[in-house]
């Protein structure tokens, strides 16, 4: 026989739940970072990325923030798109049980940032452009240009 249960509202207060802050887990957000991240570097777009793995930009947007969590199923196939092993989203993060991941470096984070940037990319690019032999003069010169701002 089929239990009676009361219709009265709703099994879970909702005021409540649509009250709470989101808490985002590191986790998420740090796999979301490494997709942005990634994608940046190779110059796709929100919604070519989106359109490779059959979701929507915004859903890429959700994943990137760290909002929403991305599926094993999804987070495979973004891999394939970005041409990049599965482990690559994970590299960063500490390893279970041996600290957290705020225990990440901030250098190696802030320059990583600044890479995936247009501004960054531009850097590379014309810093790869320079014969090897010219580089270290080149390093030299933006390193007394740092220093004039001391």
């Amino acid at each position: 026989m089929a239990k009676n249960y009361p219709l009265e509202g709703p099994a879970f207060p909702v005021e409540k739940i649509a009250s709470n802050p989101v808490s985002l887990h590191p986790v998420d957000q740090e796999v979301g970072k490494r997709i942005r991240v990634r994608r940046q570097q190779l110059r796709i777009s929100q919604a070519a990325l989106g359109a490779g793995v059959g979701v929507s930009f915004q859903q890429i947007q959700k994943y990137e923030r760290g909002a929403n969590r991305v599926s094993s199923s999804v987070l495979y196939e973004i891999a394939a798109v970005l041409d990049v092993p599965m482990a690559y989203f994970f590299e960063t993060l500490s390893k279970p049980g041996c600290g957290s991941s705020a225990a990440l470096s901030r250098k190696a984070e802030i320059r990583e940032e600044f890479i995936a940037t247009d501004e960054g990319q531009r850097l590379v690019d014309t810093f790869m452009a320079i014969p090897k032999k010219m580089r270290p003069k080149f390093i030299s010169l933006l390193a007394t240009f740092s220093s004039a701002n001391d």
